[in-house]
């Protein structure tokens, strides 16, 4: 064999994305070669596509070396010997560069049966635990990057929060828009001092023990009025505050792009509301209290952003918004008694049954669907509520299927929220006495109206670049 030009391997089912490209190069400039390429008898490359290819820019030679595979071929660096610096460096990065690129996971599917997947035991499974997911790691993201890389978060139908790189994008965001904005519903939600002071919970565990006490009784004797305030600083306020990445990953999986309208009939707190004028969308929240409402707009106030908040009832949504006028609706809807957040008389948290708390979810999505325009998502988090006297669970999930039905929407995704269980952990324990699972995960339940063959032509590629950096930054000054 003479030749020393080779084909790539254009169903190569490893993913060479730019920082796993700069790698490679920086290995071959510095350290040199060190693994062997693999080609066919046609001269298309089987193993070693990325090393090749940056091999070539190099200008670095190639020597063939032929087998038909009975014999094992080793490559000696001559040059290199067991205490050389550039040789611990070469094993270094040579493991390295291997683990900065991804599996083409649509190729494998196409290739090869689960079966052989199983008996060679080799995991596919999405795992980006290392990925840095911060906004400002200026990297490209190139068409053939890893999931992630291309689509912010694995889109997978389980979206689990509690993932490394879920909460690194979390934490960006919380940041960047604060993690306090819940105040006007403060304490709603935890009625235990357990769950409202957990850290001091499990720090006094075995000093209680040792009293023989309950967490009450040593928090009301033992605990002084300084470490009771410096707790509730460092705990939860009780308040359920939306998580900032499901906004985001919806927003730029479910609307047709940079502008698109995003509205909400149940809009509660600026958490959703912020993430949508930051990418770059439009938003407008009907929010019922107006302490709250006067909260969104303090926390807003200063940031050129496209966000709009009125006070009223959802069910009148339709005074704010035209009709066949917005590009998605994006809601969480109370879930009944679950948190309550008012005594209003509308206020659907509040009713005396649940099927009064039904009427008013059935006109407020009715109204809000009459605003989308045809071919458009619309996009519900949502779980089912247990019923407090009697522990049954009262299907809202399959009522939101329903009612959204009944107004032409159909259910076109359907995602699972795996969530974080610290407090949930808490409870877990006193729930199991009645046979009561904790329940740690939501719906995200994903509706369409319109022609599905027009998908793919209306709403663009999904595209996490360095463009949308930059507008992310831009975004984020305060004036």
């Amino acid at each position: 064999m003479k030749t020393t030009e080779f084909k790539l391997d254009t169903n190569n089912y490893r993913l060479h994305n730019d920082k796993n490209k700069r790698f490679i190069n920086k290995s071959l400039a510095e350290c040199g070669a060190g693994r062997s390429i693999l080609v066919d008898s046609d001269d298309c490359l089987i193993a070693g596509n990325g090393v090749y290819e940056q091999a070539q820019k190099l200008g670095i030679p190639i020597r063939v070396i032929e087998t038909d595979g009975t014999e094992l071929v080793v490559v000696k660096r001559t040059d290199l010997s067991a205490d050389d610096d550039k040789r611990k460096l070469l094993a270094l990065v040579d493991n390295h560069t291997s683990d900065t690129s991804d599996f083409d996971y649509g190729l494998i599917a196409d290739d090869f049966s689960a079966g052989v997947i199983a008996d060679w035991e080799i995991d596919i499974s999405f795992d980006s635990e290392g990925l840095n997911c911060e906004f400002n790691n200026g990297d490209n993201v190139s068409e053939n990057g890893s999931l992630a890389e291309r689509f912010g978060i694995p889109p997978f139908s389980i979206l689990d929060t509690r993932k490394g790189y879920w909460q690194k994008r979390k934490k960006a965001w919380r940041e960047e828009i604060g993690d306090t904005l819940g105040e006007s519903r403060k304490d709603m939600l935890i009625d235990s001092i357990e769950l409202k002071y957990p850290d001091l919970y499990k720090r006094s565990q075995k000093e209680r023990t040792l009293l023989g006490i309950s967490f009450r009784e040593y928090f009301e004797k033992h605990v002084s009025q300084e470490e009771k305030d410096s707790a509730s600083k460092i705990t939860s306020s009780g308040v359920s505050l939306f998580d900032p990445v499901i906004s985001e990953i919806c927003s730029r999986w479910f609307t047709p792009g940079k502008g698109a309208k995003i509205f909400d009939c149940f809009a509660g707190d600026t958490q959703k509301g912020l993430v949508f004028g930051i990418l770059g969308y439009e938003f407008i929240g009907i929010e019922l209290r107006q302490e709250q409402v006067d909260i969104n707009n303090n926390v807003i106030s200063g940031r050129n952003l496209p966000i709009k908040y009125y006070c009223d009832d959802g069910q009148n949504i339709d005074n704010y918004i035209d009709q066949n006028s917005q590009d998605m609706l994006f809601s969480c809807p109370p879930y009944y008694n679950l948190e309550i957040y008012s005594d209003l008389e509308n206020d659907a948290s509040n009713q005396p049954t649940y099927d009064e708390f039904l009427k008013i979810i059935v006109n407020a999505y009715k109204k809000a669907l009459m605003c989308l325009k045809d071919n458009r998502f619309a996009v519900i988090v949502v779980g089912d509520v247990r019923d407090k006297k009697t522990g049954f669970y009262h299907n809202f999930v399959d009522d939101i299927k329903r009612i959204f039905s009944d107004n032409d929407y159909r259910l076109y995704n359907e995602l699972i929220i795996v969530e974080q269980a610290v407090s949930t952990a808490l409870r877990a324990g006193k729930y199991m006495e009645s046979r009561k699972v904790a329940k740690i995960h939501q719906n995200v339940l994903v509706f369409y109206k319109g022609d599905t063959k027009s998908i793919s032509k209306k709403f663009p590629k999904i595209d996490f670049s360095e463009e949308d950096v930059a507008l992310f930054d831009e975004n984020m000054k305060i004036e």
